[in-house]
């Protein structure tokens, strides 16, 4: 949750932020945030007028891509514990 609240603030305009999770729960979270801009979307948030464009509250990031990155088979060869590992990364949208 704090991503949430400190994210936006901590980054300039067109900045970029890296999330790496180990936990399902934690990349459920980390994938909410970067998407909706909460936790906890509300049926505004994904209101849209009829051109299609969203009406809801502004989103302060941008996913770069929809999937999250995993470690490739190498690394997970030499680390164990990499398996787990998800990363993330939004720009900081210009709101």
């Amino acid at each position: 949750e704090a991503l949430s609240v400190m994210g936006p603030t901590l980054l300039r305009p067109g900045g970029r932020l890296a999330v790496l999770s180990y936990h399902s729960m934690e990349d459920r979270a980390t994938k909410r945030i970067m998407r909706d801009g909460t936790l906890h979307p509300t049926p505004e948030t994904y209101e849209k007028d009829i051109y299609g464009n969203l009406l809801g509250p502004p989103r302060p990031f941008k996913p770069l891509s929809s999937k999250a990155r995993s470690a490739r088979a190498a690394e997970v060869k030499l680390n164990k514990r990499a398996r787990s590992a998800k990363l993330r990364v939004a720009d900081r949208c210009d709101t």
